[in-house]
């Protein structure tokens, strides 16, 4: 059997991560905003699938880096990107269920909000595409 082209199987690994991110975050009792949140990070997943096999492009968030290194495989990236999925959702409904007051959740759905959409804002400028090719680096040759 052969391997489908790598350009096949990054949107087939992006969709599955948005698959995994929505069913283990438990979508059935998600709110507005933590779908929201799902959403973004779903899309900033398949930003960091679609740049990890790039050579032009290296994972530059300080955490994320730490976690993933710079150039991280497919696998790499997908189980960051549902462990992340997994615990914000954890957080959100921990903040809910423990009755922590308004402004603390309003401040977790919002900080992280912010974050994830700035994340991919940043991604996009830079040249990242979640699906299809990456623009193209000045003196950076691919492959």
């Amino acid at each position: 059997m052969r391997t489908p082209p790598r350009s096949i199987r990054r949107p087939a690994c992006g969709l599955l991560a948005l698959a995994a991110s929505v069913w283990l975050g438990g979508c059935q009792s998600m709110d507005r905003q933590e779908l929201t949140w799902q959403t973004l990070h779903a899309i900033d997943v398949a930003q960091t699938l679609n740049a990890a096999s790039d050579p032009c492009y290296e994972e530059k968030a300080w955490l994320t880096q730490r976690l993933i290194g710079a150039q991280p495989s497919d696998a790499e990236v997908i189980a960051w990107g549902v462990g992340t999925a997994v615990f914000h959702a954890w957080i959100s409904n921990a903040l809910q269920d423990r009755g922590a007051p308004q402004w603390v959740q309003k401040l977790w759905e919002l900080g992280t909000l912010g974050h994830t959409t700035y994340a991919i804002g940043t991604n996009h400028e830079e040249g990242v595409r979640p699906f299809g090719r990456n623009r193209e680096v000045p003196g950076c040759r691919r492959g």
